[in-house]
């Protein structure tokens, strides 16, 4: 068996296979040097994680992570930039296997595979929700997991569009701003450490909560503004009228925050809204003045 690779040249995201040990073949013909895919681990059992692991290494692949809750999942896929994540579908938590693998994809374009000790056709039917690349039944082979593994990397490169580079989201832990993701519903998905820190909430703590639980206490700026009942219903309105909000927020420590709310609108490649990005610009004078007083 020969293991794959995605080309990790500046635009290129073409099939490569190796060669020999640490060398692959471009499908433009030139041989280069890089490491094996990489593959994101979420499972929470610890045998069959041990069991992965041996296995992946022994095809070739690369391990960025382990995972074993949803929230873990996401920030490891931030962080570890996978090529492909390996899904248990019976996930426990606030978020199952199915609703991380959509978070995943949706918003940071990775493909999914999931492992599943399940193969009737309901839960294969709720699992569709996802978009998965591929499913692997309990117990499986090294061969069943290389063969998996290979198609669904192929089938994600012949119908990935140019755009989404999860490794760009990385970035995001080390910007001076907060940023959090939402979805559709308004629940939070994550939250980098500025956003933890004017919230006074980790992305754990946070994490599928309702952004009106998280920023529970918010006010805005100026009394000239429009006053909303909650966050959710500011941000609602924002992104139809296409404008951001000077907000106040409180944290649990009494702490008085003064931030710039900007939201952006997330799509899929079907142009269907899937989230919203908020970007939380924090003006650290105005904020030292409120904490003055």
């Amino acid at each position: 068996m020969v293991a794959s690779a995605i080309c990790r040249f500046p635009g290129c995201f073409k099939w490569i296979r190796l060669c020999d040990p640490g060398t692959f073949l471009c499908d433009d013909g030139g041989l280069i040097r890089m490491a094996a895919i990489q593959i994101l681990i979420v499972e929470d059992d610890p045998m069959i994680v041990e069991m992965l692991a041996v296995m992946l290494r022994k095809l070739g692949y690369g391990i960025s992570g382990i995972a074993t809750s949803a929230d873990e999942a996401i920030m490891q896929a931030i962080e570890g930039t996978p090529d492909l994540v390996l899904m248990d579908i019976g996930l426990e938590g606030r978020a199952n296997g199915i609703a991380a693998a959509t978070i995943i994809y949706q918003f940071f374009s990775i493909p999914v595979v999931f492992c599943t000790a399940h193969s009737g056709s309901e839960v294969i039917n709720v699992a569709k929700q996802a978009q998965p690349f591929g499913y692997i039944t309990k117990p499986f082979t090294d061969r069943d997991l290389f063969s998996v593994i290979e198609i669904a990397i192929n089938n994600y490169l012949s119908t990935r569009t140019s755009g989404t580079d999860a490794r760009k989201f990385k970035e995001l832990l080390h910007i001076d701003a907060g940023v959090m993701f939402l979805d559709t519903g308004g629940r939070v998905l994550f939250m980098n450490p500025y956003a933890e820190h004017i919230t006074g909430i980790t992305h754990k703590q946070g994490f599928y909560h309702s952004v009106d639980k998280v920023i529970n206490n918010f006010e805005m700026a100026t009394k000239m503004q429009k006053q909303f009942p909650s966050l959710w219903e500011a941000i609602r309105e924002s992104v139809v009228i296409g404008t951001g909000h000077d907000i106040i927020i409180t944290t649990r420590k009494g702490k008085r925050k003064a931030v710039h709310l900007k939201i952006m609108v997330r799509k899929n490649n079907r142009n269907d809204i899937v989230g919203y990005i908020l970007k939380l610009d924090e003006n650290i004078g105005k904020s030292r003045t409120l904490n003055s007083f």
